[in-house]
């Protein structure tokens, strides 16, 4: 897969070709001013005894160019103290975990859903029989080809995408 598009799909790449970062835009809000966007990125993916899997998201803001409001006003020492901590405060970056365990999607579509749901299983189960057409259905660019992890990466992607679309961000 070129570096265009996955860079697209929300991978961060180093120009040796290592993948070091899940990274996306998410959803606007009215409460920042123009030019300033929310993004997400992954900041921990971890395996539990059981399987499940626990992910950590982080919230963060940024400016039109990219860079993270709260490194560079941490790092502004041209700010008094009082306007670094309420700049700060503003664009404080915001941990969401997530987890597979106690979470169900349906069998057929792939949505999270309640328990009760008919057709509904558990995440876990649902990732384990994952193949590579229901991702494909996902609209993911896949050809079969690409690295193992690759393809782990943009399912996460996916997740962070799935949550804006429902408004958990």
């Amino acid at each position: 897969m070129e570096n265009t598009l996955l860079a697209q799909l929300g991978l961060l790449r180093q120009p040796s070709g290592a993948i070091t970062g899940i990274d996306l835009p998410i959803s606007p809000t009215p409460l920042l001013a123009d030019g300033l966007q929310r993004r997400v990125r992954l900041k921990r993916l971890t395996f539990d005894a059981d399987l499940e899997i626990s992910v950590l998201f982080e919230l963060y803001v940024c400016d039109a160019d990219g860079n993270d409001l709260y490194a560079l006003y941490s790092q502004d020492g041209t700010l008094s103290p009082f306007v670094m901590r309420e700049r700060m405060a503003r664009v404080q970056p915001i941990e969401i975990p997530r987890t597979t365990a106690g979470s169900f999607r349906s069998r057929i579509t792939g949505a999270l859903v309640d328990a009760e749901t008919p057709g509904a299983v558990p995440e876990l189960h649902f990732f384990q029989n994952m193949a590579l057409g229901h991702l494909q259905a996902q609209g993911l660019p896949l050809t079969g080809s690409e690295p193992y992890l690759v393809v782990v990466y943009l399912m996460l992607a996916n997740i962070i995408r799935e949550k804006d679309a429902r408004g958990e961000f």
